[in-house]
């Protein structure tokens, strides 16, 4: 089992309690419309796109500085047979 969950799990779950607060506090004041239930409905879903493209994001960020600290870890030399060069006479 994960201890923590994903950074992408934790953002969908911050953006699905906002709307429904956002839901809850729209459905107190007045009554849903087709008109409003619409917007509400795109509302959703841009909140999930956004949480969706932070978590891409952070993704991508981790994934960039994982690339960039194996190029920067010092290479290891393979002791035995050294592969010839083109300028190597044969």
């Amino acid at each position: 089992m994960r201890s923590q969950p994903l950074p992408s799990e934790a953002s969908r779950r911050r953006a699905e309690e906002q709307f429904k607060t956002t839901k809850k506090v729209n459905s107190e004041t007045k009554v849903n419309t087709p008109r409003q239930a619409e917007a509400e409905k795109t509302a959703r879903l841009r909140v999930l796109r956004l949480a969706k493209e932070a978590a891409d994001k952070d993704t991508a960020n981790r994934a960039a500085a994982a690339a960039k600290a194996r190029r920067s870890e010092p290479r290891r030399r393979v002791p035995g047979s050294q592969a010839s060069s083109p300028s190597d006479p044969k």
